[in-house]
């Protein structure tokens, strides 16, 4: 026969649950007390100190350093700890600079940043305002102080003042951050990369490539201006001298590559006579510039050429 099984009184059961989440609670508490210790020492402590930036990227130190720190708010007077360092949000940062393309953050304990990161390349400035410059995409960027002095074709689109949009709703809107859109900018940028080609750039220079007139309500008034500059040098009576013959180009909107490739083929017959027709100064100490030439392309199968003013 079975005996019964021990049973505890209700006041025993009640005292020995009470105690175990007693003994249970105690040690909850003792063990956050001695983890949020831990973190506060650690927050604390000097050698978690944020003390060292590095950044790495397809450009040696394509900025400072110090403008670096200067995006993810690290300050030596207010030191930040590595511990709770927001890297997402620091990301944010860089990525929210108009001149960024693209971030990464990396930390190494106890105290190092390293910063990978890509910035935009300049390829044309934007002539609608000062020190800006735009990349291949269309974003907007300051040149200065961040960049070396370069010699970039300029795009005029005809814009409102900078964030604000112009009186015509398609002309793109600057503003830091965002890439200029419609069909001004595709028109831009499509003839900006014709442009670019290695064989166009080795026989003159692009100056200027403005679409301001492009879209015009009157057909008479539309046009593409691109202003060119050819250069020639030569050597005389000991003296090397350099000839530049500007010219401006004016192009259809919708047959703008034809009317490009009528003036590669007008052209050297076209240089070989202003190089004939021009006179070299006795004065002259090495640099002879030619009147600037207008040449319109706009009527199919006809080049108007006119001899406008002595270039500036």
């Amino acid at each position: 026969m079975k005996r019964p099984s021990p049973r505890l009184a209700l006041t025993h059961a009640l005292a020995w649950i009470v105690g175990s989440s007693l003994v249970t609670s105690v040690c909850g508490h003792l063990g956050f007390r001695a983890y949020f210790a831990r973190q506060y020492k650690q927050a604390h402590d000097p050698q978690y100190t944020l003390r060292t930036l590095v950044q790495t990227g397809p450009q040696k130190q394509a900025l400072k350093t110090e403008y670096l720190a200067e995006l993810l708010g690290l300050c030596s007077d207010v030191p930040s700890n590595s511990l709770t360092f927001d890297l997402k949000a620091a990301e944010e940062k860089l990525r929210a600079s108009p001149l960024i393309e693209k971030a990464q953050l990396k930390l190494i304990q106890p105290g190092t940043l390293y910063v990978d990161y890509t910035i935009r390349q300049p390829v044309a400035w934007l002539y609608d305002y000062e020190n800006t410059a735009i990349d291949k995409d269309g974003h907007p960027f300051p040149f200065r102080p961040f960049f070396t002095p370069k010699n970039l074709p300029e795009l005029y689109f005809g814009m409102g003042s900078f964030g604000n949009p112009s009186e015509d709703p398609d002309r793109p809107v600057a503003k830091w951050g965002e890439p200029l859109q419609g069909k001004y900018v595709a028109l831009a940028l499509n003839l900006l990369s014709l442009l670019s080609d290695s064989k166009i750039q080795e026989l003159f220079q692009i100056k200027r490539i403005d679409v301001s007139q492009a879209f015009a309500e009157s057909y008479g008034s539309r046009e593409i201006v691109v202003i060119v500059e050819d250069k020639i040098l030569e050597k005389q009576e000991g003296r090397q001298i350099e000839f530049s013959f500007p010219k401006i180009l004016r192009l259809s909107t919708q047959n703008y590559a034809q009317d490009l490739g009528n003036y590669l083929t007008l052209r050297p017959k076209l240089l070989e006579q202003e190089r004939l027709s021009i006179r070299i100064p006795s004065h002259s100490i090495g640099a002879v510039r030619a009147k600037e030439k207008i040449l319109d392309f706009r009527i199919q199968n006809l080049a108007f050429i006119d001899e406008t003013r002595e270039a500036p």
